[in-house]
């Protein structure tokens, strides 16, 4: 089982997720359609030239948006919810457990933070996950609209962490929660692309090519 996990599960999950993601963003391309040039770009400024893109005004209006919307109504959930999503993709890239076996796979592999560090930020992931827990168990208007499916999909992004801290420091069986942490973490990854999870898909076809208020760019497409 543990050889299964470490070796071919992980191709698999790779091609899961390569290819989810291929027919995820082939669907978004099915959807959607090439906006017209004279297309509407809501409340943020275009730039200069009226047409450059990453303009200092458009990121500058959008974050002022944001702040004076979301941030204003709901900013611990907000604040929470970006430290996060930040430790989430940042924290398994440059781990150094994680680096160390792609460099002896591949002989090369992305920098990595102190352990310190990646300790730190794995903590601090799975206080987002617990503070997310507590507002959908106690906030009314949050349990009342929430799903097996919303903790399963919340497991899915809490156990590779706290799997993963579990085995850092040594804590309970080392293989066992090794396994636990191979096959958590497989699992979250085949889940991205069909699952809530593919919302970090999204995110950046929303941002980028999407014309919408919250568009970093000019945009290109329209539902």
């Amino acid at each position: 089982m543990y050889e299964l996990v470490r070796g071919p599960l992980v191709w698999v999950s790779f091609i899961v997720f390569v290819l989810g993601t291929a027919f995820q963003v082939l669907r978004y391309y099915t959807l959607t359609r090439k906006a017209a040039a004279s297309a509407h770009v809501p409340a943020l400024p275009p730039g200069k030239n009226g047409k450059k893109r990453f303009s200092p005004d458009r990121i500058a209006a959008m974050f002022k948006a944001m702040r004076d919307t979301v941030f204003a109504v709901h900013p611990i959930t907000i604040t929470v919810s970006t430290l996060f999503h930040v430790c989430l993709i940042l924290t398994p890239l440059f781990v150094l457990g994680h680096n160390e076996l792609f460099r002896l796979a591949y002989g090369a592999a992305l920098p990595s933070l102190p352990e310190a560090a990646a300790d730190g930020l794995t903590m601090l992931v799975l206080a987002c996950c617990a503070f997310f827990l507590l507002r959908r168990l106690l906030l009314a208007r949050v349990r009342s609209i929430t799903t097996f499916y919303d903790y399963l999909v919340l497991a899915l992004a809490t156990v590779p962490f706290l799997s993963g801290f579990l085995a850092y420091h040594q804590l309970l069986d080392y293989r066992t929660v090794m396994l636990v942490h191979m096959l958590s973490g497989e699992l979250m990854l085949m889940a991205v692309p069909f699952t809530k999870l593919t919302h970090m898909i999204f995110f950046f076809l929303n941002r980028f090519l999407t014309i919408n208020e919250h568009t970093l760019t000019r945009g290109s497409r329209v539902w």
